[in-house]
Formats: C-alpha cells, sequence, structure tokens
C-alpha cells in the first residue's frame, strides 16, 4: 500500500513541475515577443494595442496601427 502511495506522489510530484516549467516557459517566451513587436511598430510608426489576456502567462492580443500624424 505504502509504495502505490509513493508512486503517486512522484507522479503528482513530477505532473505539477513538469506543468510549472510550461507556464514560466510560456510566459518568457509571450514577454519576448511582444517586445519584439512593439519595436518593430514603433520602428514603423506605427500605435501599439496591447491586451494582456492571463498576467501568469502573459498570453495577449496584439495590433499595430498605423499613425496617420506626421
Amino acid at each position: 500500500m505504502f509504495k502505490h502511495v509513493k508512486n503517486f506522489t512522484v507522479i503528482a510530484l513530477s505532473i505539477i513541475l513538469l506543468s510549472s516549467f510550461l507556464v514560466i516557459a510560456s510566459s518568457y517566451f509571450n514577454s519576448k515577443q511582444i517586445g519584439s513587436l512593439s519595436m518593430q511598430c514603433i520602428e514603423n510608426n506605427g500605435i501599439i494595442h496591447l491586451e494582456i489576456h492571463n498576467s501568469l502567462t502573459n498570453d495577449y492580443s496584439f495590433e499595430c496601427k498605423k499613425n496617420e500624424i506626421k
């Protein structure tokens, strides 16, 4: 009986660790992509419209509107 509890604990902790890693990696790469998109938009004289949908993973919507003011 104890062996089954130990195996279950190891599996559960592995799943939690892997899930945490995936969330952190997703957040990191989304942050990098937001930075890159923002710089490109600014270089093209655009106006950034950014909406973060999930602050944990940085899921987002990004739009670069052309700046009509010259």
